[in-house]
């Protein structure tokens, strides 16, 4: 029989069990590998964050404001360390084993594929900082800009005098660094491209307006002397830099080359890789020729019923012409307010209690060449405040813009309400507000054109359907209208990117498609040369948005409404249709409250 243990050497065991365990302990838990959804948020989070950390303009525009004093040092090495880091993303994602994922988790992943493919190739294909030497200035007008619009008031929100005093050190510094950066960016300017110059010196023209008008005007109210006097100096190294590079543009673009088309191969693999469009270009085009021979006929029907009628299209027709001068401002607010209680009072979607408001501001002149009519910056995706801006640029005069029917120029109540439902309620910012909120970090930081300008395109029509305009003609003949413009958009769109058209052809087709002017259409024209791939947004998202609701119609059966369609749309964040349709018809068994829950609607 053995010996029975002491208590001492009990004791003296126990503590070597637990030192054991103490050591081991550690080596547990490292064994137990991340979840497939848990390496794919954190990666998600490691390209947003890390690139905005490198780019901290990039930052700016997220509404990561601790990098608002920041600049880069945009150089082939800067390029280099860019692409390093991509590749780095595509081993990290190419390495995370999807067999047996959920729907959810396989989507995330081509999602994030599809953002590092378009970051790549903005070095390998389209390569636009060789291209444009306007580019590094109106970076830093953009992002000044942003910093203007989102300066914290003392006193609200609970920001201190501390947190504005912090906001105009970093205005200050980014500007003083400004002259740097732009002779950095302009040595990457080795082909530089003729459209690209002479939009981009238009742009800059407005330099002074902005950087010496209202922030110079903010800066001198709201800073000490020494400190204004900081700002001036920066503001005025900035202004000379800028219009340094405005003058060599005047000087030389006439005899640049026009470079800015991709090729058809390229804009069909961006379409595809980038956009997760189920569309070629020739796809898009039939769409759009369609769409834009639907626009024409509606409009000689509308016109048909005003002759009938002897009612004129216009503010006639019983819209009624929108006040001019500063009563504008609160006019626009009226008609967003009665967007709000229409669509409450139509049962089209949701409107949440936490949504933020819209500053309503007239549009900054430099960007006023490449956006002549109304837009709309949403809260910024990371900022704690929820405001969205909605811009417009007044016309001259309100009554000669209605007497042209002017399709950039919101000159009465039916179009102010067309514009509004578009951009604000239930367009865009409630759309891009209930997006940000979203909880799986790959859909938080999604920005799919064809989502976003899908579903406010889908709404104009919709609006129509539900009797927005009661019996006026001139709201149907408007939504006509800029049905014509967003199918010639996307006839053009193709045609320019793949170098098919000039920009002359495109500037007289547009024209004469849209009833814009031909200063409007250049404008116009400008903006989709520049930015291939976009303005087929409208025509490419409508058409699968409505595709998606007969789905959605023939599976729900008689559990299927509008309403139920819109509030489950918007809960899978700004994410290409393409793959939000499959998800959204595979949780119609959950019930709505369930997924709005998981979406932090």
């Amino acid at each position: 029989m053995a010996a029975l243990p002491t208590l001492a050497a009990d004791r003296s065991r126990a503590a070597r069990r637990m030192l054991l365990f103490v050591l081991l302990a550690p080596c547990a838990l490292a064994a137990v590998p991340p979840t497939t959804t848990e390496r794919l948020q954190t990666l998600a989070q490691s390209i947003t964050f890390g690139w905005a950390k490198s780019h901290p303009l990039v930052a700016t525009s997220l509404g990561l404001s601790d990098e608002d004093g920041q600049l880069d040092t945009p150089s082939e090495a800067e390029n280099a360390r860019d692409l390093a880091m991509i590749r780095g993303w595509e081993n990290e994602l190419t390495s995370i084993p999807l067999d047996g994922a959920s729907l959810t988790d396989v989507d995330d992943a081509k999602l994030l594929r599809a953002l590092l493919v378009g970051y790549e190739r903005q070095y390998l294909v389209y390569r636009t900082y060789e291209k444009d030497p306007s580019g590094p200035s109106l970076a830093i007008m953009g992002a000044i800009y942003t910093q203007f619009l989102h300066l914290p008031i003392a006193g609200t929100a609970g920001a201190t005098k501390a947190d504005v005093g912090t906001a105009w050190r970093k205005i200050t510094e980014r500007l003083a660094g400004a002259a740097a950066y732009i002779a950095a960016g302009n040595a990457l300017v080795t082909r530089p491209g003729h459209l690209y110059g002479v939009t981009g010196a238009e742009q800059l023209a407005g330099a002074p307006g902005l950087l010496g008008g209202p922030l110079t005007d903010a800066a001198r109210e709201q800073l000490p002397a020494d400190r204004f006097a900081a700002f001036v100096k920066a503001r005025d190294t900035a202004l000379a830099a800028m219009a340094q590079t405005k003058k060599y543009i005047d000087e030389h673009a006439a005899s640049w080359p026009e470079n800015y088309a991709i090729g058809r191969d390229a804009y069909d693999a961006m379409l595809r890789d980038e956009q997760l469009l189920p569309f070629r270009s020739d796809d898009i085009e039939r769409m759009a020729r369609d769409e834009l021979a639907h626009g024409w006929a509606v409009q000689m029907w509308v016109e048909g019923l005003a002759a009938e009628r002897g009612t004129p299209i216009g503010p006639g027709s019983g819209g009624g012409l929108a006040p001019g001068g500063a009563a504008l401002i609160d006019y626009y607010r009226a008609r967003i307010t009665q967007l709000r209680e229409f669509v409450s009072q139509h049962h089209v979607v949701d409107v949440p209690e936490w949504l933020g408001e819209m500053a309503i501001i007239e549009t900054p002149k430099f960007l006023q060449p490449v956006s002549p009519g109304a837009s709309m910056n949403p809260p910024l995706l990371f900022s704690k405040g929820t405001a969205g801006f909605y811009f417009i640029t007044p016309p001259t005069s309100l009554a000669e813009a209605a007497k042209k029917l002017d399709a950039n120029q919101d000159f009465d109540s039916d179009r102010i309400l067309s514009t509004g439902a578009h951009e604000a309620i239930p367009g865009h910012f409630l759309q891009l507000s209930i997006a940000r909120r979203h909880p799986d970090f790959v859909r938080k930081i999604q920005a799919s054109g064809e989502f976003m300008e899908g579903w406010a395109f889908y709404g104009e029509e919709l609006f129509v359907q539900l009797g927005l305009y009661r019996d006026d003609l001139d709201g149907r003949y408007f939504t006509a209208q800029w049905e014509r413009v967003r199918g010639a958009r996307a006839i053009v769109d193709p045609e320019l990117a793949s170098g098919a058209w000039s920009v002359d052809q495109a500037v007289q087709f547009f024209a004469h498609e849209t009833g814009f002017s031909v200063e409007q259409a250049k404008a116009a024209i400008a903006a989709i040369a520049l930015g291939p791939g976009y303005f087929i947004a409208y025509t490419a998202g409508r058409a699968q948005i409505e595709e998606l609701l007969a789905e959605y119609r023939a599976k729900a059966g008689s559990g299927a409404s509008l309403r139920d369609f819109h509030d489950r749309l918007l809960c899978y964040g700004s994410t290409p249709i393409s793959v939000m349709g499959p998800e959204l018809l595979a949780d119609l068994a959950k019930p709505l409250v369930e997924v709005r829950a998981n979406a932090a609607y």
